[in-house]
């Protein structure tokens, strides 16, 4: 099975989908961690702060998580790049 776009790379590793990574994923993982911090901070009960930490935590890592997933699809021409490579 052909892929649908250019192939950049068939097995990126770590480091070179990190480098591939443009302004709008940073946002994107921005955007994550912050959107998890207020919930956590809204819906935290007693423990605001608490809970308002460990979202932004889990927000920040699926935040890079989708946009390593993303930009991995870039790469291996699963989906059309976005000329920030």
């Amino acid at each position: 099975m052909k892929p649908a776009h250019e192939v950049m790379d068939p097995s990126p590793e770590l480091e070179r989908v990190i480098l591939n990574f443009g302004p709008l994923d940073y946002l994107t993982i921005g955007a994550f961690t912050f959107f998890n911090a207020a919930g956590g901070y809204a819906y935290g009960g007693v423990l605001k702060r608490p809970t308002a930490g460990t979202m932004a935590i889990l927000g920040g890592l699926a935040g890079f998580l989708h946009c390593y997933t993303q930009t991995s699809f870039k790469l291996m021409g699963i989906k059309p790049g976005g000329g920030w490579f």
